[in-house]
């Protein structure tokens, strides 16, 4: 196997006609192993990704395939105001409206959906296993960048995932927007229009969408956190539920978003995705002349895990310090 290694490595050099065919092999070994069949699966293409370097032609690709999901993601609220009014239930349920009931159990079907299936990709994906197990050696790291081909994950799921954002941009009057979370709305504001504006340019010019489909998995600490918030509005705080909920959203966060962010970092730092000197080797004349702008935002969702993974855990801390307490009161009140 050495000897025909050797062989190979000097009558076809790299980028020659048999190193090419044998990376498409290698590909195509790649979609038979793949756990799931993303072109048959996904309801837009992903195969037609690619045209003018140019970012009216990324927006008019990325953003045409985003507001059809945005349409439906809209639609679906809308029937879940309309059920809930057939059930019987007011303008508002347990002191909120009931269109804020309905966005936030849009969002649970959203988190529920594409969370299961990003982590799906995630696991089936040489390159984000690589960077996992060498602890984001600069070998995998740049194949986080880009690797021989792209992930069809992320090209299914950001188009989603941004006409989400879309939808609930538009239903921004049917936020939960209190003075008390005003600063925390604000973030999240700004993490909705910071998406839309530099995801598109992972999976249109495949340049670092395997970190775009890690945010992606994020929305597994979605899920519990939506959760959280029924069952509190419920007034379902001291029950069981509320919680486990709780300990599974704290664990999930510190785990996914804080821990799991450390090889991401240290890729980043061994290969840095906004070096211009690096989409120069990945292609010829870059990627784009403003790619360095976008790759550098990876960062800022990484800031802002960090921000609000402390008030997770200091939130969590406290829920059970007070429940610690309730219970010592009420072994002193039986005595």
């Amino acid at each position: 196997s050495s000897l025909l290694d050797s062989a190979r490595a000097c009558c076809d050099p790299p980028g020659g006609a048999l190193d090419s065919l044998r990376r498409a092999a290698t590909q195509g070994q790649r979609i038979k192993a793949a756990m799931v069949d993303w072109v048959a699966l996904s309801p837009h293409s992903i195969t037609d990704y690619g045209g003018a370097p140019t970012l009216s032609a990324m927006y008019a690709q990325v953003w045409g395939k985003a507001i059809g999901y945005a349409i439906a993601f809209v639609s679906i609220w809308a029937l879940l105001v309309a059920l809930l009014a057939a059930a019987g239930f007011g303008k508002e349920i347990c002191g909120t409206r009931r269109g804020t009931w309905a966005l936030k159990v849009a969002m649970l079907m959203h988190h529920g959906l594409i969370a299961p299936l990003a982590i799906m990709g995630l696991m089936e994906d040489p390159a984000v296993q690589g960077m996992y197990r060498c602890f984001g050696c600069a070998e995998a790291a740049q194949l986080m960048n880009r690797d021989t081909h792209p992930p069809l994950a992320a090209r299914m799921l950001t188009p989603i995932t941004l006409g989400y954002f879309m939808g609930d941009l538009l239903l921004l009057s049917q936020w939960n927007l209190t003075k008390s979370g005003a600063f925390e709305n604000m973030l999240m504001l700004f993490h909705h229009v910071a998406s839309l504006a530099v995801w598109p340019g992972a999976i249109y010019f495949d340049w670092v969408a395997r970190y775009v489909l890690l945010m992606l998995s994020y929305e597994f600490t979605g899920v519990w956190l939506t959760t959280l918030w029924l069952l509190s509005t419920a007034n379902l705080k001291k029950s069981v539920w509320y919680m486990l909920t709780g300990a599974l959203f704290t664990f999930s966060f510190v785990i996914m978003r804080m821990v799991g962010a450390l090889p991401q970092l240290i890729a980043m730092w061994n290969a840095p995705p906004w070096s211009v000197e690096l989409e120069n080797k990945s292609q010829a004349g870059g990627i784009h002349w403003l790619c360095w702008v976008f790759s550098i935002s990876l960062v800022f969702p990484h800031l802002l895990n960090l921000f609000w993974g402390v008030k997770v855990v200091k939130g969590f801390a406290v829920v059970m310090c007070k429940k610690k307490d309730s219970k010592t009161a009420d072994g002193k009140k039986a005595k």
